[in-house]
């Protein structure tokens, strides 16, 4: 019999998972393509959101949605209350409904100008921004990984890291085991012999899925990292007794999040570590880690800039990390004040 095992891509700088067409699961059998939603765009009726140079974004300040318009010689910053007030943007006007779609629209994406795109987790669900290659070759490794440990009757363990999953997607070996264990999906899930690339293509699909997870997982991590450099400061500002308490702050109020998050990632594996699972209620567990990829992506769309400075910054303290040190804080003091505990 053919071998079922999809061909592996031999790799790209970069993939969008979500566009891109599902390998083939044989020569005899083409995995269905299947059509994003069709894009729509924010369009406006309101003169003020025609202006030039008008764009929505969150306020650094205070993380509400505004809408940055040139008023004259003023660039003012509007709430959306401020919006629907003067402008009489009630529920029955037409831009009611599309502001509330910016507001979460913004949640995935930094800023908006009218006209722009409705990205695609509010149309269909799929991602609008790209994951690499090596994302998806960790996600197939995680599949294959907790798919060989069902055949065996295990549990696959939760020591491996992302690395020995890279490295398990491209073992001749596991990508045996792998073969073995469709039929025997097949078989438990109730397809005849001959539709076992049908279980190849679910696979596939949940892969794709997965990699968007292993991608954010990258970037938690390097949330984790700031956090435990800081703490590796701690001994070095030990002198400094007003540096050294805020690097106590910074790490009480920007730790909790981060463990937040993590937690949010270990949800998703515990649901991937049953297979069989997974694959009976496969629409259900794909809404369950699009909801959790479009919530981590919202966290970490904070982090993110305040994480490329420190990986630019090193790891030996000085003037400038006092600085960066500084600079953490506000921010978690800004995005994280529910956990200033430690003033009690």
């Amino acid at each position: 019999m053919a071998e079922v095992l999809p061909n592996e891509s031999a790799g790209s700088e970069k993939t969008d998972a979500k566009d891109a067409k599902a390998p083939s699961p044989g020569a005899e059998l083409e995995a269905p393509v299947r059509e994003a939603a069709r894009p729509r765009t924010f369009e406006f009726a309101h003169k003020v959101f025609k202006v030039d140079k008008g764009i929505f974004r969150i306020d650094p300040t205070d993380d509400k949605p505004v809408y940055c318009v040139d008023l004259g010689d003023v660039r003012a910053s509007l709430t959306f209350a401020t919006l629907k007030h003067s402008f009489g943007i009630d529920e029955k006007h037409p831009d009611f409904a599309m502001l509330d779609e910016i507001k979460r629209a913004l949640e995935i994406i930094p800023q908006i100008r009218p006209g722009d795109s409705i990205p695609s987790e509010l149309l269909d669900g799929t991602a609008s921004w790209k994951v690499e290659e090596r994302h998806r070759t960790v996600a197939r490794g995680r599949i294959w990984f907790a798919l060989v440990a069902w055949v065996a009757g295990t549990k696959p363990s939760a020591k491996v890291d992302m690395q020995e999953f890279a490295t398990l997607a491209q073992s001749p070996d596991a990508r045996a085991r792998v073969q073995s264990a469709f039929g025997q999906l097949a078989e438990k899930l109730g397809y005849p012999p001959e539709r076992r690339a049908d279980v190849v293509e679910q696979v596939e699909r949940l892969i794709d899925e997965v990699s968007y997870i292993e991608a954010l997982r990258e970037r938690v991590g390097a949330a984790r990292n700031v956090i435990n450099t800081l703490k590796r400061f701690r001994q070095a500002f030990r002198r400094e007794r007003t540096l050294a308490e805020e690097v106590d702050r910074t790490i009480l109020l920007g730790e909790k999040p981060v463990i937040g998050l993590e937690q949010q990632l270990g949800a998703v594996d515990t649901r991937l570590g049953d297979t069989l699972a997974v694959l009976r209620e496969l629409p259900q567990q794909v809404e369950f880690i699009r909801r959790t990829r479009d919530a981590i992506h919202a966290q970490m769309m904070k982090w993110d800039k305040l994480v490329a400075v420190w990986e630019g910054a090193g790891n030996a303290p000085g003037e400038e990390t006092h600085k960066l040190v500084r600079e953490t804080y506000r921010f978690v003091a800004r995005h994280f004040p529910i956990a200033s505990s430690w003033q009690r």
